[in-house]
């Protein structure tokens, strides 16, 4: 079974992360818009934005916290959202997936290998949470 990886091997990549479930989350750069891919290795459960190359379905959001802070990016498919996010900060850490139903927590699942991976990208092209005011919402490791 291949696992996620410590080090990118194309410069698409910017999330590999195989999951407590056993699921595996990567996200890539599909024409200048990060692109969420869910499941196992051998089937995409879910891709996200479903219209390839749509960045109005996705934003960055980077949040500072006393002793660090988090980024992550958020894939909207109706009234949920899918949240990539790596974060640590005085006394916690995280690294994973959280699934929202509007502003409602529903899922958090903890990344077993892999995370965010070194990379310039940042969402420049992305709409920001902190310009919407949902990095509030979701820019925390609940």
């Amino acid at each position: 079974m291949n696992h996620a990886v410590a080090a990118p091997p194309d410069p698409e990549l910017l999330f590999n992360c195989d999951l407590s479930n056993g699921k595996v989350v990567v996200v890539r750069l599909n024409i200048d818009v990060p692109t969420y891919y869910y499941g196992s290795i051998d089937k995409v459960e879910m891709t996200l934005p479903k219209s390839e190359g749509n960045k109005t379905q996705v934003r960055a959001g980077q949040v500072a916290f006393a002793g660090g802070g988090a980024s992550y990016y958020r894939f909207i498919n109706g009234v949920y959202s899918y949240v990539v996010y790596s974060g640590i900060g005085k006394g916690w850490e995280f690294t994973g997936l959280k699934v929202y139903k509007n502003a409602k927590l529903l899922m958090k699942k903890e990344c077993t290998n892999g995370g965010f991976l070194t990379q310039t990208y940042r969402g420049e092209n992305l709409v920001q949470e902190s310009d919407t005011g949902d990095d509030g919402t979701y820019g925390y490791a609940d």
